[in-house]
């Protein structure tokens, strides 16, 4: 009985206490105080906010018992959280936010006060010390009241979205100003403000004025550097971030001394030099991030065993060499980065050591294989290996205990094989992507128990063969399957009962199919569809004009079903390269890009065709046989940038309207038969392609208008008047061609300052051009010159790109004696034609400068003097043509020197001389130099002799008389020889022969030597 009552009172007393725990703790929410309620609902009925998306304002009210966001303490309100709580105005310099003086804890993140100054009233809360406005839309200069907040522990003014930097600034107060006087400050946040300041101003400021400072977050600050060694003052850092700022500078050694430091990054921050090796050595180090800097060179370290590390980035630096195998010390390890370096090499076994492993990034570099086995990273999650150089096949049993693995990229590798047919059935992955290796295997049992987690396969550019298997219509949860360029047989002979219900994107590219793939109607959320480059015939069936985006290009599809129902929701249609033929066909007016290129379309274009086309961007209708006008509605297309109506029968005029709002226009090879029209002041033109024509009349002067052209193609009209010096104010001008023109005059402008510095190619030919060649013009051609200023611009097409779209340039060009069509221009590529005009005078040494030229062509005009010997400093030139004019003097033997030359035309002119018989010139033929009847040497079968004075003589006649004259001076040293002997021999050998000589020889000289 007494136990009882004794177990009844000690349930009563800890009953009590806990409810006089629960008392205590509502009433420090509840926040008693009538003056503190009252306060509350002031700032509540102040704040201007979004009462849809509040969670906390939203229920403060006269009955409120709890306040959500308000911390309390003996009934005085000492925290307030109002973060993302979408406010957006009601603070000024009376709120009543300011009356809380026993206020330490202040959040309004997450905010939109509308690029408003962040308050100075801030100040009247002395006993602050966590502040924290990040991302709460305050712009303007930081006011140098929060330097009174003296016993601030935490500040936090950064900005999240580093897009936006700039909001916030500090210049005037400094950064010294701001945080001179808060010396209690723990962590400081000023990620995104502008701070514009140089190393030893910055370094210096945090060390004298912070020196308990644990955590410094200064990313995207505009800070310079490099990092000065005073922060070694700062003994208690924790973590350092200073990404995206312009530190020009190596990673300093000091910021090993740092004991304590658990994060270190600077990512994007230009560093440069050697990694040094003792960063690794920190065994407090955690988080280590160096990506994005490209200029970071070096290799990794021993790593120490237990270390700390559990993030490294390294990703997009010149960082090269093996992995140490090391690297399975890093036991805490749980993300790697390391795309975009050097390395090379196997990955080292010791990474079935690192069982905490969640992302790991080797992509772009040159690991081979084998890939060890992962089995033990259960939380491995993310896998990237593309683009490197793994050879062999997928090990099936590395990947099988996995379970976490959501992603496996091991896509542009060289693996060949089999496909482990486990990775289909893995219970967890959702993005397999092994595109763009060897793999020959079939697929057919490969889905036998397939996971419904897959979401996305990617196997295109393989050598997958045999039939698709039924089976893989079973992966239920599959949105994207890419399965172009490889080698299946037959056609898609699929149950339409089959389907992926959630299925957003198919692509069956180059996959030898021969028929549509009839399953595809009853995809119900398919939006993406490309069956380019395939065998498929016959017409295009009603339900494919469902999908958002279409590619059905290069096939043989021959007609359209009609009536068509195209979907509103139509954005993409690519049908070049069919045999479509007839009228054309009816246009989606949600469409931005339609390409109907390389067709038999042989109707006009209809004239409202622009009228319902609001978001049109990108529209070609090249290589048909479309006939009479352009129609004025194509204007009413406002979005439109590229068009295309190239290689048709259209005539007429080009409307005006093209001109002002395009940035691609390609006319080329119609039957345009009028004056260029006046351009706008507005011009927008990029690429202007109308050669080709029947145009006629002047170059108009508005052309100078369009500042940002970079293509000019008006060859091959009837444009009359004089080499078109306004275009000399056109400084992104690339490629210029006015070939096949009336054009005459002089070539050049003498009263021009301007200067094409970014030309590359420049056609000139077959018009009428007088004078001598322009000296100043060819030196201002900086592009051609291999400067380094333009080296950013080799290894690329010159195409024109914007946002997602993309348009390839052409044009004809006269190379090695043939006309070539010139698909795709290379940004290397450069050429000056100015062959068959009237030029006269001597080849400018000034050409001798352009070490970049590929492509000269002089030829057919009526130059004279003799080659340059400067020439021979063109090492990149591949076709060098000065035929058909009055050059003399001897062939230059610096022409030796040109490697890559590969066709030489010196035929037609007045060279004399030897033809040099080394280098590239064994390789040039005869017709190389025929009509010079000066020039000799073996390649024209003519003799070079010397005479007395030093000169060569040339020998002519044919082939007999030059046999004979071989014969001739052969015979000279020959019968000299017999000559010799017959006479000296017998003196040599026979005693009375050498007596008798010598007495004949006494006789005369006694005779002689009488008086």
């Amino acid at each position: 009985m007494r136990n009882s009552i004794i177990s009844w009172l000690l349930l009563a007393i800890s009953t009590i206490t806990i409810f006089s725990n629960v008392a205590m703790a509502s009433a420090s929410t509840q926040c008693l105080g009538v003056d503190q309620r009252l306060l509350l609902l002031e700032l509540r009925y102040s704040l201007v906010f979004d009462s849809s998306t509040s969670s906390k304002l939203v229920r403060w009210d006269q009955s409120a018992n709890s306040w959500s966001g308000v911390t309390c303490e003996d009934g005085l309100v000492v925290g307030l959280d109002l973060s993302e709580e979408s406010i957006y105005g009601g603070i000024n310099g009376s709120s009543s936010l300011f009356r809380f003086e026993f206020l330490r804890s202040l959040n309004l993140a997450f905010n939109d006060f509308h690029s408003m100054v962040i308050p100075s009233g801030l100040s009247n809360l002395s006993r602050l010390a966590h502040l924290n406005l990040s991302n709460a839309g305050f712009a303007g200069q930081i006011p140098v009241e929060l330097s009174c907040l003296t016993k601030l522990r935490t500040l936090d003014l950064s900005l999240l979205y580093t897009s936006y930097r700039g909001f916030l600034k500090l210049e005037k107060p400094s950064l010294r100003s701001l945080i001179g006087d808060l010396g209690e400050l723990r962590e400081l946040y000023l990620d995104g403000v502008d701070v514009f300041a140089e190393g030893s101003e910055w370094c210096d400021a945090l060390s004298s004025s912070v020196p308990k400072l644990e955590v410094l977050s200064m990313s995207y600050c505009s800070l310079s550097g490099p990092i000065s060694a005073s922060l070694m003052s700062l003994a208690n850092i924790l973590v350092i971030q200073l990404d995206g700022n312009n530190l020009s500078s190596p990673v300093p050694r000091f910021l090993a001394n740092f004991s304590s430091l658990k994060t270190l990054s600077l990512h994007d921050c230009d560093l440069q030099g050697e990694l040094p090796h003792e960063i690794f050595q920190v065994r407090t180090l955690q988080i280590l991030d160096l990506s994005f800097n490209e200029l970071l060179r070096g290799s990794l370290p021993e790593f120490p065993e237990n270390g700390s590390l559990k993030t490294l980035v390294l990703s997009h630096t010149h960082i090269s060499g093996r992995l140490p195998d090391s690297v399975g010390n890093l036991k805490n390890l749980s993300r790697i980065e390391l795309a975009n370096c050097n390395f090379h090499g196997n990955i080292p076994s010791s990474f079935t050591n690192l069982s905490r492993l969640s992302y790991l990034d080797f992509s772009f570099n040159n690991f081979t294989s084998p890939i060890p086995s992962l089995n033990k990273s259960k939380n491995l999650t993310y896998v990237y290996l593309y683009h490197n150089s793994l050879i062999g096949p997928i090990d099936s049993t590395q990947w099988e205990s996995l379970s976490s693995l959501l992603i496996l990229d091991l896509s542009f590798n060289l693996l060949e094989g089999n496909i482990p047919s486990s990775l289909f059935t893995h219970p967890s992955i959702q993005e397999l992507l092994l595109s763009d290796n060897r793999f020959s295997s079939q697929l057919k049992g490969f889905f036998y128990a397939p996971s419904h987690m897959l979401q996305i396969l990617d196997l295109s550019n393989n050598n997958i063969g045999g039939e698709l298997p039924t089976s893989i219509w079973e992966l239920r949860g599959l949105r994207y399957l890419l399965l172009s360029s490889n080698n299946f047989s037959g056609s898609f002979h699929i149950n339409w009962a089959f389907s992926f219900p959630k299925l957003e994107s198919l692509n069956l590219a180059s996959c030898q199919l021969t028929t549509l793939p009839h399953f595809l109607s009853n995809q119900s959320e398919l939006s993406f569809l490309d069956l380019s480059n395939n065998y498929i015939q016959g017409t295009i069936l009603r339900w494919i004009w469902t999908f958002r985006h279409l590619n059905l290009s290069s096939n043989f599809f021959e007609d359209v079903e009609t009536p068509l129902d195209l979907h509103s929701n139509m954005e993409v249609v690519d049908l070049h390269s069919n045999m479509l033929r007839g009228k054309f066909p009816p246009l989606s007016s949600n469409g931005y890009y339609l390409d109907f290129s390389s067709n038999n379309f042989t109707s006009v274009i209809p004239d409202d065709i622009g009228n319902n086309l609001p978001g049109l961007k990108f529209f070609t209708l090249s290589k048909n046989n479309f006939h009479g006008f352009i129609p004025l509605s194509i204007c009413e297309a406002g979005s439109l940038r590229v068009l295309d109506l190239s290689h048709n029968h259209l005539n007429g005029t080009i409307p005006d309207c093209l001109m002002e709002s395009l940035e691609v226009l390609n006319l080329r090879n119609n039957q345009l038969n009028v004056d260029i029209p006046h351009i706008p002041r507005t011009c927008s033109l990029k690429i202007l392609d109308i050669s080709e024509n029947l145009l006629q009349g002047q170059i108009p002067l508005s052309l100078a208008s369009c500042m940002a052209l970079e293509f000019l193609n008006i060859g091959d009209n009837q444009i009359d008047g004089t080499f078109p010096c306004h275009f000399m104010t056109m400084s992104h001008l690339r490629v210029l061609v006015l070939r096949s023109n009336k054009l005459h005059g002089e070539i050049g402008c003498s009263h021009s300052h301007n200067t094409w510095q970014m030309l590359q190619i420049i056609d000139l030919s077959s018009n009428d051009f007088g004078g001598i060649l322009p000296v100043s013009l060819i030196a201002s051609l900086e592009a051609m010159k291999a400067n380094k200023n333009f080296t950013h611009l080799r290894y690329q097409f010159f195409d024109y790109e914007d946002d997602d779209l993309s348009y390839v340039d052409t044009m004809s060009a006269t190379l090695k004696d043939l006309r070539l069509e010139l698909i795709k221009i290379w940004t290397i590529f450069t050429l000056i034609d100015f062959s068959s005009n009237r030029l006269e005078g001597p080849i400018p040494n000034t050409l001798g400068d352009l070490k970049a030229l590929y492509v000269l062509n002089l030829s057919h005009n009526a130059i004279s003097g003799s080659i340059p010997p400067i020439l021979g400093n063109l090492h990149q030139i591949e076709s060098l043509d000065l035929s058909v004019n009055y050059l003399n003097g001897t062939i230059p033997p610096q022409l030796v020197n040109l490697d890559f030359l590969s066709l030489l035309n010196l035929s037609n002119n007045q060279l004399v001389g030897s033809i040099p018989t080394s280098g590239q010139f064994l390789t040039f033929a005869k017709s190389s130099f025929e009509g010079n009847l000066g020039l000799c040497g073996l390649l024209l079968n003519k003799s070079c002799s010397i005479t007395t004075n030093g000169t060569e003589e040339v020998g002519d006649n044919g082939d007999d008389d030059d046999s004979e004259k071989k014969w001739f001076y052969m015979g000279i040293p020959l019968g000299f020889v017999v000559g010799f002997w017959v006479f000296c021999g017998p003196l040599m050998f026979v005693r009375s022969w050498r007596f008798a000589y010598y007495r004949f020889w006494d006789k005369v000289l006694f005779k002689f030597s009488r008086p």
